[in-house]
Parts: C-alpha cells; sequence; structure tokens
C-alpha cells in the first residue's frame, strides 16, 4: 500500500513537473521570437523541445492512470477487509489527487 501510494505521488508530481515544463518551453519560445536578430534555427530547434515536452504529458498521464487504477483496487481490498490503517488514508488521498488528473475507471 505504502509502496503504491508513493508511486501515485511521484507520478503526480512528475506530471506537474511535464506542464512546467511546456510552460517554460513556451516562455522561451516567446522570448526568442520577441528579440532581434535571433535565427530562425534556434526558435525551430526550441519548437522540437517544446513538442518533446508536449508528448511527455500523455505517457506520464498513462502511466498515472495505471498506478492510480492499481492503488484503488488495494484501496477497495484493504476497506473490504476492514483494514483502517492510517495509510489507507493517505492512500485515498492520493487516489483522489490522481483521479483529479486523469479519470480512472473504479472511480
Amino acid at each position: 500500500l505504502k509502496i503504491k501510494t508513493g508511486a501515485v505521488k511521484r507520478l503526480i508530481r512528475e506530471h506537474e513537473l511535464d506542464l512546467h515544463d511546456v510552460e517554460k518551453q513556451r516562455t522561451r519560445i516567446a522570448e526568442l521570437r520577441a528579440k532581434e536578430g535571433v535565427d530562425g534555427a534556434d526558435i525551430r530547434k526550441q519548437n522540437e523541445v517544446l513538442e518533446e515536452a508536449l508528448q511527455m504529458i500523455p505517457f506520464t498521464e498513462g502511466r498515472l492512470k495505471k498506478a492510480a487504477e492499481e492503488l484503488n483496487g488495494i484501496v477497495q481490498a484493504e476497506e473490504k477487509a476492514g483494514n483502517k490503517a492510517p495509510e489507507l488514508d493517505d492512500a485515498k488521498k492520493a487516489a483522489l489527487e490522481a483521479h483529479a488528473i486523469v479519470p480512472l475507471l473504479g472511480m
């Protein structure tokens, strides 16, 4: 339970970083376009970097969805068994955070 919860939390942070990287790259491209004398190749290269960053978002979301669904299954099994461990609350919270990012099948 703790391991799956940690994995979901890590993937949530990774998703946030991916979004931050995309926004940072878009800002960098806008700044380059605003400057005079910037080589077009530099802008094209930064656009390539942006495309790579954009491709990471669905990849991370897929991994997050899978990990969160597995965690959700474990939480449901533990609740069914009557487990009242404090780790269960943390796991539920992490699953709900993941559900806010990507829709989960079991929620």
